[in-house]
């Protein structure tokens, strides 16, 4: 088990923050139609950046298996 970000969608507000902040690539995408972000878990590492930086505070480290990545 690790790490990875997790996001409560009903208080993101799509703010975009912390795809600006994610020092991974790709990892978090913003999906235009709900107006909200959505975590790509299988590129995610854990590192948290986004959780301190999102103003909503909608982002929280959660422990997943490797078969969630999947």
């Amino acid at each position: 088990m690790y790490a990875v970000a997790r996001l409560d969608l009903e208080t993101c507000n799509g703010c975009k923050i912390c795809i600006q902040t994610c020092p991974e690539p790709n990892t978090i995408a913003f999906i235009p139609e709900q107006k909200k972000v959505r975590v790509i878990v299988e590129k995610c590492k854990g590192c948290g950046v986004c959780v301190v930086k999102c103003p909503k505070e909608c982002l929280l480290l959660a422990e997943i298996t490797m078969e969630e990545t999947k």
